[in-house]
C-alpha cells in the first residue's frame, strides 16, 4: 500500500443526516494540524488513531448504499493525495455528491496545489476553524458561525466564495 493509496480513517458512519444535506454516508478521518479549543472530534487529532484503510476499500464501504458522501475529521486536508483519488473514483463511478469539512479557510485550501486538487472534486465545502466563542445552538451543518457552507463549483467558476445557500 503506497502512502497516496492509504487513509487513516476513524469511523465510517451511514445514513447520518448531521453532516450535510439528506442522507450521507460521513468518512471521519483521523489527523488534524489545527486543533481547535473546544473541539467536538479532539479524539481523532492524531492520525495514528484510525485505522489504516486503502482507497479501495473506503470506496467500496462508502458508496454501498444510496447516501451521498462527506468527508469530515479530523483534518482531511491532511490526506489529500488519498482523498483526492478516492473522490475522483466516487465522481466517476457514481452521481453522489461530496460534501467536505475542513478547519482551513477556502482561500488557503485554494491556493495550495495539493489541497485544491481534491476540493475540484467536492461539491460543498464546510470551512474555517472551529471558534467555541462562537458557537451557536441550532447552526445548519456547522458548529460556530464563523465557518461558511460554499459551494465549490460556484466558488471556482465565479473565483469568488459563493455560499451553499443563506447560510452567511
Amino acid at each position: 500500500m503506497t502512502e497516496e493509496n492509504k487513509l487513516y480513517v476513524a469511523k465510517i458512519i451511514d445514513n447520518t443526516i448531521v453532516d450535510g444535506e439528506g442522507f450521507r454516508t460521513s468518512l471521519y478521518l483521523t489527523g488534524c494540524d489545527i486543533c481547535c479549543d473546544g473541539c467536538h472530534n479532539n479524539e481523532l487529532w492524531d492520525i495514528n488513531a484510525g485505522q489504516v484503510m486503502t482507497v479501495e476499500d473506503v470506496y467500496k464501504k462508502i458508496t454501498k448504499y444510496f447516501t451521498n458522501i462527506t468527508f469530515i475529521g479530523g483534518e482531511p486536508m491532511l490526506q489529500a493525495p488519498a482523498l483526492t483519488l478516492l473522490a475522483f473514483e466516487i465522481k466517476k463511478n457514481t452521481d453522489k455528491t461530496i460534501w467536505i469539512y475542513s478547519g482551513h479557510t477556502y482561500e488557503e485550501i485554494i491556493g495550495n496545489d495539493v489541497w485544491s486538487k481534491l476540493l475540484g472534486y467536492c461539491d460543498v465545502l464546510v470551512d474555517g476553524r472551529y471558534e467555541k466563542d462562537l458557537f451557536k445552538n441550532n447552526l445548519k451543518f456547522r458548529g460556530s458561525v464563523n465557518q461558511r457552507i460554499i459551494d465549490i463549483k460556484s466558488s471556482i467558476m465565479n473565483d469568488k466564495v459563493v455560499p451553499w445557500d443563506d447560510t452567511f
